[in-house]
């Protein structure tokens, strides 16, 4: 008796099993690890794999190579288990916190920019779309992106908050890790060439669930990137140029691996710091630049409007050939009343546009009847 009892216990426990293997509801637990890789063309700082149910984005730490900063598991089923490792996050994404405006165009371009619930330093925003719903309310100006309002950015309900990090440590960094809300490290910034940083609009695609838009999108920018560098491929006649300005003592300018440098090159534009191998910012006094750039026939990125005004900050410029040639231009063609510049924001994700300006500047016989987005010749 007590032998027939224990056999039909085991038949239960078999039947239960059998039954929740076939239950659909019970198989979304089970992480399928068979991905496809999603091969970047230029950015370093991300990855995307696909699956069937779900997408892995792993962001590497930009200042120790190979290492992984972050990664993130995105489903669409809030049950489905996820591995260890990785932060589950819900896609896509409805409710955004973007810590940086440099986050709005690509949102712009995938249709997703009604995502934006709170921002930072709003007074800098150039966006007109942005700056017409903080008017409204429909996103909150949550203050300096250092000292981040705490209690109005929890009070949005954000699904996630897209933001970067200069320091691990971070103060902002470690209350927001404590708030639990998900926190979408965006290294964009890092990366060392102009496509490079603009293909980063595939990771917020990801998140938006617009992945294939956006590679549908960046593939036609790089297109028209590789298009206008093709213009100049063949110009005999490449002026020296030189950046920046003079501040307080330091003249900072672009190492020769930086991307900045590279779009320099790629308008067909000789630079001194070429050959350079500083993928960042390079310090010289004004006695440098005026050895080296003393005889630049264009000077790009100064930070004035006028001639005058930008004399009036150094005496010396008056020493420079561009200068008194009046070939000094700023990325001040688009800004607003309060300091919103747009070269600092869409420009991150239009390299192209940015190209175009250099080649109309460098070569101003090529592009005929294109005017500059960003770039603007001091009055």
């Amino acid at each position: 008796m007590r032998t027939k009892k224990y056999c039909t216990l085991i038949f239960i426990v078999v039947l239960f099993t059998l039954l929740t293997a076939c239950n659909p509801s019970k198989q979304k637990n089970t992480f399928n690890k068979n991905v496809t890789q999603a091969k970047n063309i230029y950015a370093k700082g991300f990855s995307i794999a696909n699956a069937a149910d779900y997408t892995v984005v792993t962001v590497y730490n930009p200042w120790r190579k190979g290492e992984i900063y972050a990664k993130y598991y995105l489903v669409k089923d809030s049950t489905l288990s996820v591995p260890s490792d990785g932060s589950k996050v819900l896609i896509p994404i409805k409710r955004l916190i973007a810590n940086s405006a440099t986050y709005f165009e690509p949102l712009s371009e995938l249709h997703s920019l009604s995502v934006v619930k709170g921002t930072c330093n709003a007074k800098f925003i150039y966006s007109p779309f942005v700056l017409s719903d903080i008017k409204s309310g429909k996103i909150q100006d949550l203050g300096d992106s250092f000292n981040l309002n705490f209690e109005k950015l929890i009070s949005l309900h954000p699904d996630a908050v897209m933001t970067t990090t200069y320091n691990a440590d971070d103060a902002n960094i470690k209350r927001l890790k404590q708030t639990g809300i998900p926190i979408l490290y965006n290294f964009e910034w890092m990366e060392t060439s102009p496509l490079a940083r603009a293909e980063w609009i595939r990771f917020i695609g990801a998140f938006v669930d617009r992945q294939a838009q956006a590679d549908k999108i960046f593939k036609e920018l790089d297109k028209n990137y590789q298009d206008a560098k093709a213009l100049v491929a063949n110009v005999k006649e490449i002026p020296t140029v030189m950046v920046g300005q003079d501040f307080r003592g330091s003249w900072s300018v672009p190492g020769g691996r930086s991307f900045n440098a590279q779009l320099i090159a790629d308008a067909k534009g000789r630079y001194f710091y070429a050959n350079d191998t500083t993928s960042g910012s390079i310090s010289i006094t004004v006695e440098q630049a005026l050895v080296n750039f003393g005889s630049a026939q264009i000077w790009i990125a100064a930070q004035t409007n006028t001639l005058q005004e930008l004399q009036a900050t150094n005496s010396r410029y008056a020493l420079f050939q561009a200068f008194r040639n009046k070939k000094v231009y700023n990325w001040n063609a688009r800004m607003t009343g309060k300091g919103g510049n747009d070269y600092w924001e869409s420009g991150v994700a239009r390299p192209d546009l940015i190209l175009k300006d250099l080649i109309k500047t460098f070569h101003p016989e090529l592009l005929l009847g294109y005017k500059p987005i960003y770039l603007s010749i001091l009055k």
